[in-house]
């Protein structure tokens, strides 16, 4: 009896997937558009299918750590879903990160890291660039990490305030912060992930002593 088709290969039994048709429902500050899809099966028969996708632009995330502290830098800031979710402050444990504003990725997030920490990083470490909401969204999140120091803070962090920021810098042992995130009814999927990938790598050597 034959397994389950290898994730790596193509679509299943031959089956693609084709955009016939494209309306922009609204285009501000974000945009929301239908698509009306095709999919050929392996009779020769096409489905049709109708998917919504919101886009403002890619992303990236930085996990700021300290290998001699055993230390991560993370940001909490007001979250509008946080609110609506029912938690009064609407505060979320977050990784430094924002909009790639046509920069590159690992531009983008070194100057993120210092609008919102304060610190000017260097060299960033690729870690993974993924999906947060493919059921709804083709934004891409490009996550990464950044040894730090803390003769590395060139100024207080807190984010831009003609954008509306304000946003408090926290600088906690990466258990501690692993414990909080998780502790949180809803957790920051980024920030969660960038965590978990710091200490599988042994990232902060010196977490927990």
């Amino acid at each position: 009896m034959a397994g389950p088709p290898d994730a790596g290969q193509g679509p299943p039994d031959g089956q693609q997937w084709s955009v016939r048709a494209v309306r922009t429902v609204t285009e501000d500050w974000l945009t929301l558009a239908e698509y009306r899809l095709g999919a050929r099966q392996p009779d020769g028969r096409t489905r049709g299918a109708t998917r919504v996708s919101v886009h403002r632009g890619d992303r990236a995330a930085v996990l700021l750590y300290s290998r001699r502290y055993g230390t991560v830098v993370l940001t909490r800031q007001f979250r509008l879903p946080v609110l609506l979710d029912g938690r009064a402050d609407g505060q979320l444990l977050e990784a430094a990160g924002g909009l790639l504003d046509g920069q590159e990725a690992h531009e983008a997030v070194r100057r993120e890291a210092e609008e919102e920490t304060g610190f000017r990083v260097g060299a960033v470490t690729p870690a993974f660039r993924v999906y947060l909401a493919p059921q709804l969204s083709r934004e891409r999140t490009y996550l990464f990490t950044a040894e730090y120091d803390p003769g590395d803070r060139v100024g207080p962090g807190g984010g831009v305030a003609a954008e509306g920021e304000d946003i408090q810098v926290v600088e906690l042992p990466l258990e501690r912060a692993i414990e909080l995130v998780q502790g949180e009814e809803t957790a920051d999927a980024k920030t969660l992930l960038l965590l978990l990938h710091a200490r599988d790598r042994g990232l902060c050597s010196r977490a927990g002593r």
